[in-house]
């Protein structure tokens, strides 16, 4: 039985291409990870900095400043609207 020599080199050869063929496809796969990893963690991070809780505590407080300065609501707003109108909070001075 004899074996072509130019059969195995070629044969070899395309098995060289194949695996970098998918030893690059790894890695920019690896790359697209992450990418999307970081951009996720940075739109998470920008979405937990921004959610505010406001206590029962100070929700009494601006409740009970509201009517003691005789201040009314516009319609369908609420206690974000009097924090972003009175930044100072003058609430908790009293």
């Amino acid at each position: 039985m004899s074996t072509n020599v130019l059969t195995n080199q070629i044969e070899s050869k395309m098995g060289v291409m194949f695996i970098l063929l998918f030893v690059a496809f790894l890695v920019g796969f690896l790359f697209v990870v992450i990418k999307n990893f970081n951009s996720d963690a940075l739109a998470m991070d920008s979405n937990q900095t921004e959610i505010r809780t406001i206590s029962s505590t100070e929700r009494e407080l601006i409740a009970q400043w509201l009517k003691d300065n005789n201040i009314t609501l516009p319609e369908g707003q609420g206690y974000r609207y009097i924090e972003r109108q009175y930044p100072d909070k003058p609430w908790l001075k009293d």
